[in-house]
């Protein structure tokens, strides 16, 4: 089957040329019911699968560059060929273990939440508005967490593989009462298909666009507001600083999440359990560089859906360290039901502007979590630039 030909104006900008879509799943995609709360383990393959190739070599990318056009609320950024009226689109990515990775889709995003889940690890759930993917995975399942963190957004449409019947209800409500529009696996399965480089459950695929190149059309989107401050941060606010470090407690090899300050990309480059962390692009491994990055200390509760599974509380206030522009800002973060949006402010009461771009939020479990919470850690320049230098040479030597 040839490579379809992308149509030339669509409802907002696409990241690449779109790659070869596999057969449709021909099976109906069963909800998994393992631990955390909806962790899908599909046992059944299916008979059909789409490759997605990879080089070894890694580059990267900043979205700081503003071209001419509308704003767009997600980033700050001007986009001249995408719609800011365009609804939100969210996926939930796995990543679990070394299977995960490198992902595909988490570049393109505007937004990225990265929620604790069992076992000390995390998920992501990455938002899109100014620019489309053609290709999101592995995609993973849903999280009672899901539901607060995605208000604000307008009524977005959720991508995510299946879940627990607790998860699935929460969810199902939700859509009933237009929050979110549901695109899961269970209820659009042409939307996904397996990729036959990886084994389940590390193999399941999202596209928003058709095998035509079409953008899939799906009714009821309506259009999210800014969920954060941009802007110039004023060189007397806050604190030069080469990087911050999120660590969770070793049992189950529990998750560390770095991120690295790189002047030159414009970003902070991402480093996950010692490695540099890479997400696919046009068929290479390309570093994560987002322009911010919001770490929120937050209560997580017991789910409801499962004992073992985190819940994160989204709505209250806690402290945030907000890591923008090369520069560390410490305060606190206010999100409320009424008011769903991010207010970070300095320990003097002062918004705390993001540079335009995107933005990765590490939602970290503080001390009243009834699970372990997060160390953080910040790292001077120096010391920074030998963890970022010590990854690449690391993944260099691999690849060789």
């Amino acid at each position: 089957m040839p490579t379809p030909t992308p149509t030339p104006t669509p409802t907002r900008a696409r990241s690449g040329a779109p790659a070869l879509l596999a057969l449709l799943l021909a099976f109906a995609l069963l909800a998994g019911a393992c631990g955390g709360g909806g962790d899908d383990d599909m046992s059944e393959e299916p008979t059909t699968t789409s490759s997605t190739s990879t080089t070894t070599s890694t580059t990267s990318t900043t979205s700081t560059t503003q071209p001419v056009g509308p704003l767009m609320p997600l980033t700050g950024l001007s986009s001249a060929d995408a719609n800011p009226e365009a609804g939100a689109l969210v996926v939930k990515i796995g990543n679990n273990n070394g299977q995960s990775r490198p992902q595909m889709g988490l570049i393109e995003a505007d937004i990225v939440y990265e929620e604790l889940i069992e076992g000390s690890k995390t998920r992501f759930a990455a938002i899109y508005h100014s620019t489309l993917p053609i290709e999101v995975g592995p995609v993973r399942s849903g999280r009672t967490s899901d539901i607060d963190l995605f208000d604000g957004l307008g009524m977005p449409a959720l991508g995510f593989s299946g879940g627990n019947s607790v998860v699935l209800g929460a969810i199902r409500s939700a859509a009933n009462r237009d929050e979110i529009v549901d695109v899961g696996a269970i209820w659009r399965e042409s939307y996904y298909y397996r990729v036959d480089d990886r084994s389940a459950p590390y193999n399941l695929w999202f596209s928003p666009f058709d095998d035509d190149g079409e953008e899939r059309e799906i009714r009821g989107l309506t259009t999210p507001g800014p969920q954060f401050v941009y802007g110039t941060l004023d060189e007397s606010v806050g604190q030069p600083i080469g990087g911050v470090s999120v660590n969770y407690p070793p049992s189950f090899s529990g998750r560390e999440s770095v991120h690295i300050w790189d002047e030159a990309v414009g970003g902070w480059v991402r480093v996950q359990d010692g490695t540099l962390h890479t997400g696919l692009l046009d068929g290479e491994e390309t570093e994560i560089a987002p322009a911010n990055v919001v770490v929120a200390l937050i209560p997580y509760g017991v789910s409801p859906a499962d004992p073992a599974s985190p819940e994160a509380e989204s709505f209250g206030m806690g402290g945030v360290q907000v890591f923008t522009q090369g520069r560390e800002v410490q305060g606190q973060w206010i999100r409320s039901e009424e008011n769903p949006v991010w207010d970070l402010r300095t320990v003097g009461g002062d918004p705390i502007p993001l540079a335009p771009g995107a933005t990765w939020v590490l939602l970290v479990a503080n001390s009243a979590s009834r699970f372990a919470s997060g160390d953080i850690t910040t790292y001077s320049q120096t010391d920074a630039a030998v963890i970022l230098r010590d990854a690449r040479d690391l993944l260099t030597l691999e690849a060789n």
